[in-house]
């Protein structure tokens, strides 16, 4: 600051020296004309004063007075100026010489005058000599100059004083507020603060200094705006979600932000200064990294570069990269960003998982199975290498569903999973279509590991019980086969062809595999028309029920009648139940169609009640769904109540297997019907799983014996002997027995003798029949009771 200072002051006596240098030579001038003038004034003054001498010469020299003449050489000689004087007659005879004394003689500036002596008196008028004067300068000269250096003196002390005065009014007038305004400039450059300065003056420093201050303050208000715009900056840089960070061109981070830090779990020491490379998770990341910044620095962007970083406490993080190059010449490198994806790659490979993954069993999804299909078929199309498809679906799976709840069939079917899972290699594929089908992708067939063998396999494992919550289950699995590229090529036709193989293999009795072949588009079609059928059979009156009576060797006369449903196509055509059962059983109309032939039977048998035998009961099929199902009961008893029946006078027919699903929604349905007062039959009894331990648990009424075992393809002995067996064990249990089945007269003795007290039906006695043949039946059934009493 104090350096400042004497330089405005110097700069300002620079421009106030010339201009006194300017004056002093103006005025030195004037006093030079002034000098010379007064210097020429004296002269001639001393001219005329020494000329006035000659004057006064003139009488002493004409009466030849020579000592007034001397008197008066000696008084010019007292002027210091004259140098010699010398006195002429006028014959020009030296009549006085007289020499000053050497300092005046030792004068070098000095000029000679002459003047003429004149006497006149009144009566003559003559020049009696001439004065003779050697005059030196010295004197004016020396007051000349005296006059010149005190004239230049006083300019000198005026300029000094001027000088002085200029310096002190500086001083006290501009340099104060000078001073206070480099003091403010340089407090507010060292400490950062913006000093203002007084504004005492109204002059031009006065508008100076309040020009400061308010730049001061718009500075002020600007700077203030600026670190809030930078520490806006700088919280938004530090606490952006997002991994913010600059680098240099050899890749050394420079510098990072907090979020960034904190993110990554890093200390600012251990990442500033660091090769990003350092921060990869594997080698090969390098060689990714590498060729991308060398292109940043050509294309001057980088976008989301994919990495894998190891953080500050050393796990996985997944980020995409964006960089862009400074635009700022201070820092030649590159700003970047990672956003941190690990959470929403690990959301997508959940989300692909989910979408790939059947969420009850693990396995594979009908939609990662058909794109693993799509692609297995579009690969090996160039090779025609083979490979197969199973289409897998679990029978009457919905039975058991609907018996323990969904929750235990989805036990169930993880259970299955496992074991389809242990039958198949690490390479093979498993899926869960949907429900209780599941589809099998056998990649490398191979004599040891067909497709065949694999379905035999499986087969296999399912035939061991499962154990639930509440009980053990059995449950079968019905096997489709589709080989590419054999079958067909398209993966859509491949799987249809196995589904077209796995209804087959229902239709063959289930439990097993069936491999596709044409022969298998016909059943489908067939298959797709009775579900049509079944869909509108109520509606348009496709279906009707036939009636078989029940006769009892002890009695010799129709005791029941076993009503069985039908079904017509649109050509009037009936439909074997086996065929149209199993459909209506998987689609699960057969609770709708069973509760109409339940409602239709009653209000027949009450028919026939008045017609015929008051005592004549009624037999009707239940399929295991239709008695799983919650509205069994109020059907049941509405179909009563609408007949006006004796529940005594219904018999419900029941599968064995439905014994095997001891669970207590079954126990309850079985308590209900025995306090109706229905009874129940075991139907097909023999051909199931059935156990002693089974049939005194449940309130039975009734065995039917399966037709198989009154077959007479079966080796006499045999059967004789399980029939026997049947017959002692329901005596003993208190349960009465039909035969099912008999269709000769020596099946019949044959039965006779093991017991009369049983009851026998099938096709000796009458096919099932149809209503009014079912009433005409009745009308003669007189005579056909005596005959098969009497043995004839």
């Amino acid at each position: 600051m104090l350096k400042r200072l004497p330089s405005l002051k110097l700069k300002l006596l620079l421009i106030l020296i010339p201009a006194a240098v300017v004056a002093l030579t103006l005025t030195l001038g004037l006093m030079l004309y002034n000098a010379e003038q007064q210097f020429n004034l004296k002269l001639e003054q001393k001219q005329q004063t020494l000329g006035s001498y000659a004057d006064l010469l003139a009488d002493p020299l004409w009466n030849f007075n020579t000592k007034r003449v001397e008197g008066i050489v000696e008084t010019i000689m007292l002027d210091p100026d004259v140098i010699r004087i010398v006195i002429r007659d006028e014959s020009g005879n030296a009549v006085a010489d007289k020499f000053a004394s050497e300092q005046a003689m030792s004068q070098v500036i000095s000029s000679d005058y002459a003047y003429p002596i004149n006497y006149s008196n009144a009566h003559i008028k003559q020049r009696v000599g001439e004065l003779e004067i050697v005059l030196g300068y010295q004197s004016l000269e020396d007051e000349k100059a005296q006059f010149i250096l005190s004239g230049l003196f006083a300019i000198l002390l005026v300029i000094i004083a001027l000088a002085a005065s200029v310096w002190l009014i500086f001083s006290r007038l501009m340099d104060a507020p000078l001073q206070a305004l480099i003091e403010a400039i340089d407090r507010s450059r060292d400490s950062g603060a913006f000093i203002r300065v007084s504004e005492s003056t109204n002059d031009e420093l006065g508008v100076i200094s309040k020009a400061f201050n308010e730049m001061q303050g718009s500075l002020e208000k600007q700077h203030n705006k600026t670190l809030q715009s930078k520490d806006r900056l700088q919280l938004l840089y530090h606490s952006t979600p997002s991994l913010l960070f600059s680098f240099n061109r050899e890749g050394v981070i420079q510098d990072t932000s907090d979020y960034f830090l904190q993110q990554l779990r890093f200390q600012r020491a251990e990442v500033v200064g660091c090769k990003l490379s350092r921060l990869l998770d594997v080698e090969h990341q390098q060689q990714l990294l590498d060729p991308a910044l060398a292109a940043l620095w050509e294309s001057k962007t980088l976008a989301e570069l994919p990495l894998h970083l190891i953080n500050g406490r050393g796990q996985r993080v997944e980020v995409l990269m964006d960089a862009t190059l400074s635009a700022e010449d201070s820092f030649p490198g590159a700003l970047a960003v990672m956003t941190d994806v690990t959470s929403l790659n690990q959301a997508r490979r959940k989300l692909e998982h989910q979408a790939n993954t059947d969420h009850l069993s693990g396995i594979a999804n009908r939609y990662h199975f058909q794109s693993y299909l799509d692609q297995l078929t579009y690969d090996r199309r160039q090779s025609q290498k083979p490979f197969a498809l199973l289409f897998i679906d679990l029978d009457n799976f919905k039975i058991i569903n609907d018996t323990y709840g969904h929750q235990v069939g989805d036990q169930l079917l993880c259970q299955v999973t496992k074991r389809i899972q242990s039958t198949l290699r690490a390479e093979d594929l498993i899926a869960r279509l949907g429900g209780d089908e599941f589809a099998v992708i056998i990649k490398e067939l191979d004599p040891s590991f067909s497709a065949e063998h694999v379905a035999e396999r499986i087969i296999t494992h399912l035939e061991a019980p499962f154990p639930l919550e509440e009980s053990n289950a059995f449950i079968s699995a019905s096997i489709g086969i589709a080989v590419y590229p054999k079958d067909c090529q398209s993966p859509t036709q491949l799987l249809q062809y196995a589904d077209l193989a796995m209804y087959r293999a229902k239709d063959e009795g289930r439990s097993r595999f069936s491999a596709y072949s044409s022969e298998h588009s016909r059943l489908i079609q067939r298959r797709l028309k009775i579900e049509a059928l079944l869909r509108r059979a109520i509606d348009d009156e496709l279906l009707e029920v036939h009636y078989q009576p029940i006769v009892s060797l002890a009695q010799g006369k129709t005791v029941g009648i076993e009503a069985l449903l039908r079904l017509r196509d649109d050509q009037g055509e009936l439909i074997s139940p086996a065929d149209f059962i199993p459909v209506a059983e998987e689609t699960g109309r057969i609770i709708e169609i069973g509760e109409w032939c339940l409602r239709q039977s009653c209000l027949q048998l009450a028919n026939w009640h008045r017609r015929f035998d008051p005592e004549l009961y009624l037999s009707v099929n239940v399929s295991t769904r239709q008695f799983q199902a919650h509205s069994f009961n109020n059907t049941l008893e509405g179909a009563i109540h609408d007949a006006q029946i004796r529940p005594q006078h219904l018999m419900i027919e029941i599968t064995e297997s439905l014994l095997l699903h001891d669970n207590q929604n079954n126990l309850d349905r079985f308590e209900q019907l025995k306090s109706l007062g229905c009874q129940i039959a075991i139907d097909d009894f023999g051909t199931g799983y059935s156990a002693l331990s089974y049939l005194m648990k449940f309130p039975l009424s009734v065995l039917k014996i399966d037709r198989s075992f009154i077959s007479p393809d079966t080796e006499e002995n045999f059967e004789q002997g399980i029939v026997e067996a049947i017959i002692q064990m329901s005596q003993s249990m208190n349960l009465k027995v039909i035969a099912e089945g008999v269709e000769t007269q020596q099946q019949l003795e044959m039965l006779r003798q093991l017991s009369s007290d049983i009851a026998i039906q099938g096709y000796l006695i009458s096919k099932p029949l149809p209503v009014d043949e079912m009433s005409q039946f009745f009308e003669s059934s007189r005579q056909a009771d005596t005959r098969v009493s009497s043995g004839q």
